[in-house]
């Protein structure tokens, strides 16, 4: 369901319908929805902050609830074990099992967008996440290194910080790395894909921790994370699943944790004391430091 808290404040900021898009996740039916409903009753943004939740599920009722039971439900179950079972299924294609059930059990079926979140709420509500982490081609976890490394205009004297982008299987321990101008969606997405370039293809399922370009609260001060749209839509193309890292669960990100380590030690350390002029041949040194340590040093999993 949209976040129609969150899609409200946006409207009194003035967001457009691009922005609000962007930042919520929600489709433009969901924007138009919101504005109508606020000319109607004449809202404002005093009267709205001050709604119970019981205010806005009456102004914005959960028509998914009273049909749910109209809808076929997803064996996510038998996904997971499909996946444990064979490291290239997809969630795409255990999508594709669903919308092809036989027509004896009747009911409705979720677009594929629908049943992403579902199965996103579904590994995390049964504390599936970790475990996936120990089988072999099944998670990446991804995240930006904290430190960065200078990168120095030669024509301008200008420094530019050098982000790490770093990602690591965390059966094997295989890291991947590089280096961009900023952290921005573009980057963060760019940087996946030369992951997969560099893994030879996407695992099952990405483990993200709570960066700004991965997922974002619908509403402020609310613990519930959803995916960003563009995002999603990279994962949708790849036919993975992005499941968020959860908050002080740190089973879920301990190899990602790791692999940062590595990394600061690895490449920031032996890189920091060089000048850098360009992002091409700092990363060019990042590729020689990742053979040495994917390659070199040795692991537990092998």
């Amino acid at each position: 369901m949209a976040s129609y808290k969150a899609i409200t404040a946006l409207v009194f900021e003035g967001r457009s319908y691009d922005e609000i898009v962007g930042l919520v996740g929600c489709s433009r039916r969901d924007i138009s929805l919101v504005k109508k409903t606020v000319a109607a009753k004449s809202l404002t943004a005093a009267t709205t902050s001050a709604m119970s939740e019981e205010q806005w599920a009456e102004l914005f009722p959960d028509k998914r609830r009273s049909v749910s039971e109209a809808f076929v439900q997803p064996d996510f179950a038998g996904t997971l074990k499909s996946m444990k079972n064979n490291k290239h299924f997809t969630l795409q294609q255990g999508w594709r099992m669903y919308v092809g059930l036989d027509s004896a059990q009747q009911g409705r079926k979720y677009g594929y967008s629908r049943y992403c979140e579902l199965f996103t709420e579904f590994v995390n509500t049964h504390d599936v996440v970790a475990t996936l982490h120990h089988d072999p081609g099944r998670a990446l976890l991804v995240d930006w290194a904290g430190d960065t490394l200078p990168v120095t205009d030669m024509v301008t004297g200008e420094i530019r910080k050098g982000y790490l982008f770093v990602a690591v299987l965390p059966f094997s321990g295989v890291i991947f790395c590089s280096a961009f101008a900023d952290m921005k969606q573009d980057s963060w997405n760019n940087a996946h894909v030369q992951a997969f370039e560099f893994l030879g293809g996407a695992t099952q399922i990405i483990v993200p921790d709570n960066a700004a370009t991965a997922t974002h609260r619908t509403v402020k001060g609310d613990s519930a994370r959803v995916v960003q749209a563009r995002y999603q839509e990279l994962a949708d193309h790849y036919s993975t699943a992005v499941v968020p890292a959860r908050v002080r669960r740190p089973r879920d990100k301990a190899a990602a944790e790791s692999a940062v380590n590595t990394n600061n030690k690895r490449v920031i350390g032996y890189l920091a004391e060089e000048l850098w002029t360009t992002f091409a041949e700092l990363n060019a040194a990042i590729e020689e430091r990742m053979v040495e340590i994917n390659e070199q040093i040795r692991r537990a999993d092998g």
